[in-house]
């Protein structure tokens, strides 16, 4: 495809680091040389240019341009280009022919294997890559941070979230720029003790990222509670949501629901929806309280405390649950009507989005803790809204 800002780089390095190069140069006999090489293969170069042949013209110009300590930049950044074209293979070759240079300093080394690291992941050669990462991390140097960052996408990759946790306790120090992380991957390393009913363990990772104030965190334990029928420790974990991210609450209403239920405490339920329906109302509460209302006082009843917060809080799922209400108590063409309304209203739910990253902005049907767009942590929430909560 043809790239005419990459051309345009590789000319302008070209020239610049010729010309700089030439300046090194005392001999006039071999710069008279170099400079005809270099007229022959630009103007090579510029023929297919002409002819859009993109990648005979870049090879052109790559020949022109040679290899010193003024146009190492410009591999670096050319191969870096060819890794966002999906050319790995000269992206890889490319990083691994400046890497054999002698003529490197030990941070251009370090910032060529960077690059290098970063073809191999991109790559999927995620072995490879992770050993170049691991051995820069023995040392420090101006692209540490990038270089952190990379490893962890390897282990996340992997799924070894050990090795993450050892990563980010080996380079923070006293900081908290890899909080966030670092208690999701607890996290993880819990769900994975849950699938294998290893509750102590389990507990123990929980623990540790509730410490940081993690709201998955909070459901996992909540969640954990629930199903060891710890029913009165799990409302109280589940209730921790109204302070710690109140977008979630949504998330914890069928567990607290649940745990309510055990300890036969309608009243607290109530007391907590009551709250939550005056601070941070959304469709899960407003659904939750009017079941409340109908075990209590019946369908009518809660069809009209939907409607009233329908009126203040439109969305399709208040109105979904109203119609569902009314088909119970509607007999023949009523009925028919309401049915067929219902399953437009489902259709029109069924293509909307439930979560939304406020990073990338990628939405989907699940709840993903790491964004599989932009791989960021605990960015994707409940949208909220007509179409959400």
């Amino acid at each position: 495809m043809f790239d005419p800002l990459l051309l345009l780089l590789i000319l302008v390095s070209m020239l610049a680091g010729f010309f700089l190069g030439n300046r090194q140069r005392k001999q006039h006999r071999y710069r008279q040389f170099h400079n005809d090489s270099l007229n022959g293969e630009y103007f090579v170069g510029l023929n297919y240019l002409l002819n859009e042949q993109t990648d005979e013209a870049i090879e052109s110009f790559i020949k022109a341009l040679e290899i010193n300590v003024d146009t190492i930049d410009t591999y670096i950044v050319l191969g870096r280009l060819f890794r966002r074209r999906g050319e790995l293979d000269k992206a890889i070759h490319t990083h691994q022919d400046l890497l054999a240079r002698p003529s490197l300093t030990r941070e251009q080394s370090l910032r060529v294997q960077l690059e290098l690291a970063h073809d191999y992941v991109k790559a999927g050669l995620l072995d490879r890559g992770e050993s170049l990462l691991e051995d820069m991390l023995k040392t420090s140097w101006s692209g540490s941070d990038e270089s952190v960052k990379l490893i962890l996408s390897v282990y996340e990759q992997e799924k070894e979230w050990q090795k993450a946790i050892d990563i980010i306790r080996l380079v923070q120090k006293g900081g908290g720029q890899y909080n966030l992380q670092l208690a999701h991957y607890y996290c993880e390393l819990a769900e994975v003790a849950l699938e294998s009913n290893d509750v102590l363990t389990a507990r123990k990772n929980i623990r540790i990222a509730c410490a940081r104030d993690c709201v998955r965190a909070t459901l996992l334990l909540g969640r954990l509670e629930c199903s060891m029928k710890n029913y009165r420790e799990s409302a109280r974990v589940l209730q921790r949501i109204y302070q710690q991210n109140p977008v979630f609450i949504s998330e914890s209403i069928p567990l607290l629901e649940h745990s309510f239920d055990a300890l036969w405490s309608a009243r607290g339920l109530s007391v907590y929806l009551e709250k939550c329906l005056r601070e941070y109302p959304s469709t899960a509460v407003v659904l939750a309280s009017a079941r409340l209302v109908a075990r209590q006082k019946g369908d009518q009843e809660a069809g009209r405390f939907i409607v009233e917060q329908i009126v203040k809080r439109p969305s399709l799922k208040g109105l979904s649950a109203l119609i569902d209400l009314n088909i119970h108590n509607s007999e023949a063409r009523p009925k028919q009507n309401l049915i067929l309304l219902r399953e437009l209203t489902e259709c029109l739910l069924a293509t909307k989005p439930v979560y939304r990253c406020s990073y990338c902005g990628f939405d989907g049907k699940a709840l993903h803790w790491c964004c599989p767009k932009c791989h960021e942590w605990g960015k994707t929430e409940p949208i909220m809204g007509v179409e959400g909560e």
